[in-house]
């Protein structure tokens, strides 16, 4: 089956839905078809955490009204993947073997889940329940493992590997789509979940904890660095996060990860750890990130690094490809790198930019900078731009701290050159959005240094000819 368009949009999620309204804005007539993998019309991904954890409904989480598709004449394909491009013959081709020619092709295919080469071992014998018994009253010791091991045949599976086993696997998730939400919280419900695991102590595995915690579910965090959060938080930050979600009764092992799975009747039961110790397990989310999703671009001769490789205007090496969002590498403003940010906020302004560009117009993508939150067990935790630094590791750079651990109270804001690069704020996040406002217009803050970090920081201090900008609600200038 063959089908042609003007517009073809890889992506129905926040840089693939700006951009089909930025085409729309400049060209009313021309055919613009979207295809989907999801089964869902459209939805805010940073919402299926709160979905998750039963404080939204999941009509709460569609970013587009029903009607947006029909009232921009925008055809939708859902669970249409789209598996191979060709630049020479400009046809984009789905799991379905349906070949679709396109005049403009944009990519926001987004990221997909890392799925570790974990070895799996099938329980030939003896209940998961008995064996659980024995995982926890037996001491770690080679003795004790031998001991297990007699009294319980093990094979590897045909499916020797996490990955090739994980789509049959009951009780192994993935957390990126709504779809894996709703597998896992019908997961969660069917089999009367009250602890989990999860492999990843990034964001989205903390994400995960965040929603797990609410629903009352005690979790183990196997992360492999020394400590959560590394990626996006320094040390007192993970600390705070750490030390509130091991008061629940919950736990973390750092400076591991998961060694095999053990599995009965095609279901986890357990699994260990590379020190040995072996855990007692219904539920394990994996949870140790993501990579951009380029899989249908490897035979089209797009450059690619570890992402889309695009310019200002959001063209790939191809004059006629464009791409955006989680897939693509942009620029970083406060270190001038190339890197992939896979955040919301900027996905919208490259859709945006590129679905402008695609239509005639002529917008440009300037870069951006990292802005990540969580929230674990009411303590709200943000992080903005190059907040792991320290001093002594660049040259240049000023820290300023306040910490109130009897409040759960943090702030660091990290300077360089008189301005703010980087920030993390914990327990009191309601000024987030003057940092952030601070690092993306890289203000001068050499009068206002010594207020920086105080609790009653706010637009008052900020220097007179930025405060005289911004706006306060809709029409109010301050």
């Amino acid at each position: 089956m063959k089908k042609r368009t003007d517009y073809l949009i890889i992506g129905n999620s926040a840089a693939g839905l700006a951009a089909a309204e930025s085409i729309r804005k400049n060209d009313k007539k021309g055919q613009i078809n979207v295809c989907s993998s999801e089964s869902h019309f459209n939805y805010s991904k940073p919402l299926i955490t709160y979905y998750l954890a039963g404080k939204l409904g999941i009509e709460k989480l569609y970013s587009k009204d029903r009607n947006f598709y029909t009232e921009n004449n925008i055809s939708l394909n859902l669970n249409s993947e789209i598996v191979d491009v060709s630049t020479e013959e400009k046809t984009a081709t789905t799991v379905d073997g349906v070949e679709i020619k396109f005049n403009k092709l944009l990519v926001a295919s987004g990221g997909k889940p890392i799925i570790p080469d974990i070895r799996i071992k099938v329980e030939k014998s003896a209940d998961s329940e008995s064996i659980n018994k024995e995982i926890i009253n037996e001491r770690n010791t080679k003795e004790a493992d031998k001991a297990r091991r007699s009294r319980t045949d093990f094979s590897i599976g045909a499916a020797e590997n996490l990955k090739k086993s994980l789509p049959g696997l009951n009780g192994v998730f993935t957390f990126t789509t709504l779809d894996e939400a709703a597998a896992l919280k019908k997961y969660i419900e069917d089999n009367k979940i009250n602890s989990a695991s999860i492999l990843g102590g990034g964001l989205i595995g903390l994400k995960t904890a965040e929603a797990l915690l609410e629903l009352k579910i005690k979790v183990n965090i196997i992360e492999l660095e020394d400590r959560i959060l590394s990626a996006s938080f320094d040390s007192t930050a993970s600390e705070m996060i750490t030390r509130k979600i091991e008061d629940s009764g919950s736990r973390i092992f750092t400076g591991s990860t998961i060694d095999e799975i053990y599995v009965r009747a095609g279901k986890i039961t357990s699994f260990s750890l590379r020190s040995g110790k072996r855990i007692p397990c219904g539920l394990l989310v994996v949870a140790v990130g993501v990579s951009p999703n380029t899989e249908m671009l490897k035979n089209a001769g797009i450059r690619l690094e570890n992402g889309i490789l695009v310019d200002k205007e959001m063209k790939t090496s191809n004059d006629n490809i464009y791409a955006a969002g989680d897939a693509v590498k942009s620029c970083d403003i406060l270190t001038g790198k190339e890197k992939n940010i896979a955040i919301w906020p900027l996905a919208v302004k490259q859709g945006s930019v590129a679905g402008s560009n695609m239509s005639g117009g002529k917008a440009s993508y300037n870069g951006g900078f990292f802005m990540n939150s969580v929230e674990i067990l009411d303590i709200p935790v943000i992080s903005i731009g190059l907040s792991n630094l320290e001093e002594g590791t660049t040259d240049g750079i000023k820290i300023y701290r306040d910490y109130n651990p009897d409040r759960n109270q943090y702030r660091k804001v990290i300077v360089r050159d008189d301005r703010i690069i980087g920030a993390i704020l914990a327990g009191s996040i309601e000024r987030a959005g003057i940092y952030s406002g601070l690092v993306s217009n890289q203000i001068d803050i050499s009068g206002i240094e010594k207020n920086i970090v105080r609790e009653d920081f706010g637009i008052i201090q900020l220097p007179a000819d930025y405060r005289k900008h911004l706006i306060v609600g809709e029409i109010i200038e301050v």
